[in-house]
């Protein structure tokens, strides 16, 4: 059965919702220990304030909960990624975590497997809508660069970093920008003269 049979189908819609929704937490999940690991890689922290680090560099795309992160937290120091030291905290005892030699190894590369990940899904999608030829701006693979790969790379930035960051990507995405605009005209124009041309 097709999807397209099933767009008015409430209950086929939801179906999708639920395996979309599932897929994309996989895929969250996946990437928490990523964000852990590059937060802890500017210094030790405490659980809390890695919440905080991660949701406020993230511009709150990933906002991590105490029952999402403590896992992830557990098996990274499991995997021996990462360690904890305990700490008073006044009458509270808390963990500080801090980032191995190997956590450090295995973060680069998972960097690195992420930037290719990324290179191959944009070449899918530019073969899936018939790009193949279409030609790309000469500084658009600085944008898989791991300061440019997406708000992972803000984690524990300065103002003035983040800036520079978010900047590089704008004038990247707006040089993609402005080779679709013409791509698009140069489509409207092989249409209407098809169009004409059957009149």
């Amino acid at each position: 059965m097709s999807l397209e049979n099933n767009k008015g189908d409430p209950k086929q819609s939801l179906e999708i919702d639920k395996i979309a929704d599932a897929i994309e937490l996989s895929m969250k999940k996946g990437h928490i220990s990523t964000l852990i690991l590059l937060a802890l890689e500017k210094g030790p922290s405490h659980g809390y304030s890695l919440m905080q680090t991660i949701k406020e560099d993230t511009y709150g795309v990933w906002n991590p909960t105490a029952s999402s992160l403590y896992p992830h937290l557990s098996s990274l120091t499991d995997k021996e990624l990462i360690e904890f030291k305990s700490e008073m905290d006044g009458k509270r005892e808390r963990k500080v975590y801090e980032i191995t030699e190997k956590g450090r190894e295995t973060l680069k590369m998972l960097l690195e497997r992420q930037q290719n990940m990324r290179k191959s899904l944009l070449s899918m999608i530019m073969s899936t809508i018939g790009l193949t030829n279409f030609s790309l701006p000469d500084d658009f693979e600085e944008f898989f660069d791991s300061d440019l790969i997406d708000d992972a790379s803000l984690i524990d930035k300065t103002n003035e970093e983040k800036l520079k960051i978010l900047s590089k990507r704008k004038i990247i995405i707006s040089k993609v920008v402005s080779k679709l605009e013409n791509l698009m005209n140069e489509l409207d124009q092989r249409i209407d003269s098809l169009k004409i041309s059957k009149k």
